[in-house]
């Protein structure tokens, strides 16, 4: 009994692990392949235009963070917010094809 248990404690652990929203077989994963492309190419124009306005929103005061040594904390931020605009940008357009948006994990990451 108690084997029994343990078995299927781990294979409902393993059965957990596996990705979803991803292609089963070829012919899903050239659709999801061309997908990707295609919105690739899209969000990638989209943040883009976002990202230079928002440089030249920056540009503007940049002359008072060089006084104060703030540059590099800007230029960071301003680097993180395009990956989350561009990752959240392809997530829609992925899900707006029909595809499931990736799970994400219950304890996040963290990284230093």
């Amino acid at each position: 009994m108690k084997a029994a248990l343990i078995l299927l404690a781990a294979s409902l652990l393993l059965a957990g692990c596996g990705q979803k929203g991803m292609p089963k077989d070829d012919a899903q994963a050239a659709q999801y392949a061309k997908d990707e492309a295609s919105c690739r190419g899209q969000v990638r124009d989209t943040a883009q235009k976002q990202r230079n306005i928002e440089d030249q929103r920056r540009a503007t005061f940049e002359g008072e963070r060089e006084r104060w040594g703030q540059q590099d904390v800007y230029q960071t931020m301003a680097n993180q917010g395009y990956t989350n605009n561009f990752d959240r940008l392809m997530a829609r357009c992925l899900e707006a094809r029909g595809w499931a948006p990736k799970t994400k994990p219950l304890i996040p990451q963290i990284s230093w």
